[in-house]
């Protein structure tokens, strides 16, 4: 039997893993949360993570103008990150074909194309997608707050340039996660505290057969 996919995307510091949580805790039946932050910041070996010393060949935060680093910054893959991620998604589309339910929490961009790969390999799963979108100016202030919490996973020093990284590229992200319009279900988690965020997703995924995954397929059908 099929299992769910229940994906939550949204900027760093937008409450995604908070919200999983709570999910997999109060939802009926067996979830398993299965997380990218989890996958950064464990599967993958430090370095090749945002402050890492080989980040450059992961995942990471860059300037978009190399001569001004105190500028915008984006999302850049190294020659391993986003193979690494595509993994990930294979990874969870195979559990959930051998009757697993997932709840994941994401950064699906478009740029880099990680929404594509998602809907390419969960072509088929029953997916609900839901999009946590705070104001922009949330991000900065959560991601400080969370410092603390990250420093027993990656060391301080390491911390410190991790946070300082993706404060930096939150902007880039909240404009890629929402460079469309097609989710299941939007909500802005700075109007609401995350136990009702996860009992106002509970109240309306159903089965996870959403529209916004197979919209989202054929859309980016259509573009190759």
């Amino acid at each position: 039997m099929t299992g769910r996919i229940l994906l939550l995307t949204g900027s760093t510091g937008a409450g995604k893993t908070t919200t999983c949580n709570l999910l997999v805790d109060q939802l009926e039946g067996f979830w398993l949360h299965f997380g990218i932050d989890l996958f950064l910041g464990r599967v993958v070996a430090r370095k090749f993570v945002d402050g890492g010393c080989c980040s450059h060949q992961g995942v990471h935060g860059a300037p978009d103008d190399p001569a001004d680093p105190e500028g915008p910054w984006h999302l850049d893959m190294g020659r391993y990150g986003l193979d690494a991620i595509r993994s990930f998604h294979r990874m969870a589309a195979a559990a959930v074909r051998d009757g697993q339910n997932l709840v994941i929490d994401h950064i699906a961009t478009v740029d880099p194309p990680i929404l594509q790969d998602c809907a390419e390999v969960f072509a088929g799963l029953p997916v609900y997608f839901v999009g946590l979108k705070p104001p922009p100016e949330v991000s900065p202030r959560r991601i400080d707050a969370r410092l603390e919490s990250i420093v027993a996973s990656l060391g301080r020093d390491h911390a410190v340039r991790n946070s300082e990284a993706k404060k930096r590229v939150a902007q880039s992200l909240y404009a890629q996660i929402f460079a469309h319009d097609t989710f299941d279900l939007v909500i802005d988690t700075a109007r609401h505290p995350p136990e009702a965020v996860a009992a106002q997703i509970m109240a309306q995924m159903r089965d996870c057969r959403g529209r916004a995954f197979p919209e989202l397929a054929r859309r980016f059908a259509d573009r190759s």
